[in-house]
């Protein structure tokens, strides 16, 4: 269960492969993507505790390395879940608030990581994944702290827009 973190703790210990991490955090969000939102905002949680504290439990690279894997097969998901841009997006806020990983990190990996990343851009998928991310972080943070991070970030969101005729109406508000 996502909500007690010592016994996702204990149960990861115990499988002692470290190697694994990247796949477990892949087969989490994405299984998430069909969950309910207290669900994914647990796992978020779950994330973020495994990787701040818990003797390294999850490295950080590790995390990464997973929800790049994420990245790279998020198109198939998007047929079956169309709101998995949003949650991706969702659990990224929580890294970058949690000061797990820089919005400037997260930006290059939504926008580089993992394989079909043109494609990602093509079809206004990173787009919408920034979007969403610093859509939850100007609710749960507020303006000056987006600005803050967007601005120490050198990020440049125009980047992420798709070509002409698509839209993202998430990121279009922060640009």
């Amino acid at each position: 269960s996502a909500r007690d973190v010592n016994e996702v703790v204990l149960c990861v210990k115990d499988l002692n492969s470290p190697s694994f991490h990247p796949s477990m955090v892949y087969h989490w969000v994405t299984d998430s993507f069909e969950r309910k939102d207290t669900e994914r905002d647990l796992l978020a949680k779950l994330l973020i505790d495994l990787v701040k504290s818990h003797d390294g439990t999850l490295s950080q690279p590790q995390l990464i390395k997973g929800l790049e894997s994420v990245l790279s097969t998020l198109e198939d998901f998007v047929t079956d879940a169309p709101r998995a841009p949003e949650y991706l997006g969702r659990i990224f806020a929580k890294a970058i608030t949690e000061h797990v990983a820089s919005l400037k990190e997260i930006g290059l990996l939504i926008r580089d990581g993992g394989e079909e990343s043109s494609s990602r851009l093509q079809f206004g998928l990173a787009a919408d994944i920034l979007g969403s991310t610093l859509e939850v972080i100007q609710t749960e943070k507020g303006d000056a702290f987006l600005n803050e991070i967007q601005t120490s970030s050198n990020l440049q969101l125009k980047t992420f827009r798709p070509p002409e005729p698509i839209k993202s109406r998430k990121l279009e508000k922060f640009l």
